[in-house]
C-alpha cells in the first residue's frame, strides 16, 4: 500500500469517518461542546431522528461527514451556529470530503 491511504480507501467505496475531536475541529468547536451535545441527544432531525455517531468495537465515536453536515444544520437551527458559521462549516466539510475522498464537489 502507498503512504497515501486516501486513493485506497476510495477505491474500496468505503466513507471516511472521524473520531470526536476530528469532528469537533472540523465543526469549529470544542470538543467538550460536541460532546455534551451528543451525550445529551440534542442533535436532533426535522423527522425526530437523533443524529448518533457510529461507535468503534471498543466503544469510541465516530462520525461521517453526511452526520457532520446534520449535526451542523441542527446547529443553526438551535440558533448555536449563525448563518455564516454554517456557511463556512458546509464549505470546510466539502473541502474535507474531496481531501479524504477524492470523488466530491466543491461548491463554487
Amino acid at each position: 500500500m502507498s503512504a497515501d491511504p486516501v486513493p485506497h480507501i476510495a477505491s474500496l467505496g468505503l466513507e471516511p469517518t472521524y473520531s470526536a475531536r476530528e469532528a469537533a475541529v472540523l465543526l469549529g468547536r470544542s470538543f467538550s461542546w460536541l460532546d455534551q451535545r451528543v451525550r445529551d441527544d440534542e442533535f436532533v432531525l426535522p423527522d425526530g431522528t437523533v443524529v448518533r455517531p457510529l461507535r468503534t468495537p471498543g466503544g469510541y465515536r465516530r462520525f461521517t461527514l453526511a452526520m457532520l453536515k446534520d449535526i451542523a444544520i441542527c446547529s443553526r437551527n438551535h440558533h448555536w451556529f449563525s448563518w455564516e458559521k454554517l456557511q463556512t462549516t458546509l464549505l470546510d466539510l466539502a473541502v474535507a470530503s474531496y481531501r479524504d475522498t477524492g470523488e466530491q464537489k466543491i461548491p463554487s
